[in-house]
């Protein structure tokens, strides 16, 4: 069966994703577990058969660094995009009041911060790991005193009980994943397209390429820099457009034209 990589190991955000990605996709794929989200991108380059599910954007976080700087850095392309429900529950093996060091992913620690001020004194140790799920692995051999920040799906063990559920500082906490690939799946109709490009070094570089946009009525929802890694304080950036390729075209060869460098990330639709 084709292999549909995300971010390991089972039980994590990544993991569900990919239960609503094979609902949109053609044939099903066999979900494999990945460490990294450079290691998804890369080995998803080397299997024109295989794609993968990876976070871009979390409503409270932001971008996923890690997967806008490894999709960049390939050749493969955004073939659709959808959001998943983020619900965070403390997970231990006894009861509240003894917890003193709560485990999970940075970024969701982060999203529980309101939560833990309020049920936890300043003592309260915070241990970062890899994933939500990682975390419940990492309480495996602790004691009552540890607890995780993860998804109810990730429990596996009995001794595991849900101390609270839903405890996000905001209730309307979502993720938008993507599916990537080489080999382009033409799963709906695309409405979304995402470029890269670097601007020339000279005033108002950035302003001729956002006129371009203007001028050709779009709708720019996403714009973000990151750093170029060839030269310091040189930035490239990274756009989300609504409208599907066939229908801007021409404004994306204008903005090719003022660019020292320029990349199509995908077209695709919002499933």
């Amino acid at each position: 069966m084709k292999k549909l990589y995300y971010l390991g190991p089972k039980g994590t955000y990544s993991e569900l994703a990919c239960g609503y990605a094979n609902k949109v996709l053609f044939f099903e794929y066999e979900p494999f577990p990945v460490s990294t989200i450079a290691k998804i991108i890369e080995m998803t380059s080397k299997s024109p058969l295989s794609c993968a599910v990876v976070p871009i954007e979390n409503s409270i976080e932001g971008i996923v660094r890690q997967s806008l700087d490894a999709i960049y850095a390939s050749d493969v392309k955004i073939q659709a995009q959808f959001e998943v429900q983020i619900k965070h529950c403390l997970i231990s093996k006894g009861k509240k009041d003894r917890v003193k060091n709560i485990v999970s992913h940075p970024q969701a620690l982060a999203q529980c911060q309101k939560y833990i001020l309020e049920n936890f004194d300043e003592n309260i140790n915070l241990i970062n790991v890899d994933s939500t799920s990682s975390a419940l692995s990492f309480l495996k051999d602790k004691d009552e005193t540890f607890a995780a920040i993860a998804s109810k799906n990730s429990i596996y063990d009995s001794k595991f009980f849900i101390l609270d559920e839903n405890i996000g500082d905001i209730k309307d906490n979502k993720t938008r994943f993507v599916i990537v690939s080489l080999k382009d799946m033409e799963i709906a109709e695309k409405i979304r397209t995402s470029i890269a490009f670097n601007t020339k070094n000279e005033p108002a570089a950035l302003l001729k390429i956002l006129s371009i946009i203007a001028k050709y009525g779009l709708n720019l929802v996403y714009l973000e820099s990151r750093p170029s890694k060839r030269v310091f304080g040189e930035y490239n950036f990274f756009a989300d457009i609504d409208r599907g390729i066939s229908m801007i075209e021409e404004p994306l060869e204008l903005i090719n034209k003022e660019c020292n460098y320029y990349k199509f990330l995908g077209s695709y639709p919002s499933v």
